[in-house]
Parts: structure tokens; C-alpha cells; sequence
């Protein structure tokens, strides 16, 4: 019996979703909200990223405060600061699109340029792992460090920037 009524509830949730596309209005508002939900998800995935990237920073502090080799953590530890900054401000960013009441309308154009940005993120994100990486494994090389420093700062002021894009684009879709 069970069954049955699964079958007849997911039947008559369909059935809702149907009739409320041909609401005026409210079938676009769900479309949002699923956009809303979609770009929350990618936001925090790579939010989640970048904090798997301070780890491997957060690493190379913990080694070099083992060895008492203390003269490089300040360096790391603004790297690390600014992984987890960007983390919090992808986690936190503006959706870019307004509800169902708002005033604001949204071009799709704007939209689809919003969501560009956002794939540019979860290309750049991947690609920050490398620099990264080079940085924490140079941690104890006197030549190699500054140069990885450089490096994954640089690759960080990137992506930054084209955080700042997109932020100020979503600023311009929020009401």
C-alpha cells in the first residue's frame, strides 16, 4: 500500500508543479528559486574548494612551525587568510537575480553573463590548487619560496578580480 500512495503523491506533486507553470508569473518564480538553489550549491563547492586549498597551506605552517622554521608563517598565513576571505565571499555572494514581488526585472542577458562568471570560478578555482601546492611543497626551499609566494599571490589577485567582476555584476541584477 506503501507504494501506492508514493505513487499517487508523487502524481499529485506533479500535477502542482503543472498547474503552477500556467499561474502568471509563478512558474518563472519557480525557475528562480531553482537557479537560486543551483547557484548556492555551485557557491559553496567551491567555497569548499578554496578551503581545501588553505588546508594544504595551513599544512606547510604546521611543518614549519614543527622544524621552528617560523620566519615564512606570516607569509602563509596571509595566503591562508586570503583562501578563506574568498571562500566566505563566494559562500556569501549575491545571487544576482531578484523574488517573485521585486520590482527589478532581470535581462537574461545580464543573467546568462552572471552565470559565465560562475563558470569562470569553477574553472579558476581547480587551477588555483597548482600554485598553491608549489607554495606549500617550497616552504622549505630558501630559493624556490619567494618566487611560489609570487606565484600564488598573483594567481589569488586573479581570481580575486574576477570575483569583484562578478560581484559587481550581481549588485547590478540585486534590487
Amino acid at each position: 500500500m506503501a507504494t501506492g500512495n508514493r505513487g499517487e503523491a508523487s502524481g499529485w506533486a506533479e500535477r502542482l508543479e503543472g498547474l503552477a507553470r500556467h499561474i502568471p508569473g509563478l512558474g518563472r518564480y519557480q525557475d528562480r528559486e531553482g537557479l537560486r538553489e543551483t547557484d548556492k550549491q555551485v557557491r559553496i563547492y567551491l567555497a569548499d574548494l578554496l578551503a581545501g586549498l588553505s588546508r594544504i597551506v595551513e599544512g606547510a605552517q604546521r611543518r614549519l612551525t614543527e622544524a621552528g622554521r617560523l620566519d615564512r608563517l606570516p607569509a602563509l598565513d596571509r595566503v591562508a587568510r586570503l583562501l578563506g576571505t574568498l571562500a566566505d565571499r563566494i559562500r556569501f555572494a549575491s545571487y544576482g537575480f531578484a523574488g517573485v514581488f521585486d520590482l527589478h526585472k532581470i535581462r537574461e542577458t545580464e543573467l546568462a553573463a552572471l552565470h559565465r562568471f560562475d563558470l569562470t570560478l569553477v574553472e579558476a578555482v581547480p587551477r588555483l590548487r597548482a600554485p598553491v601546492q608549489a607554495l606549500a611543497d617550497a616552504a622549505f626551499d630558501e630559493g624556490a619560496f619567494p618566487q611560489a609566494l609570487r606565484a600564488v599571490e598573483a594567481a589569488l589577485q586573479e581570481f580575486e578580480q574576477t570575483l569583484a567582476e562578478r560581484d559587481r555584476l550581481a549588485r547590478g541584477l540585486s534590487p
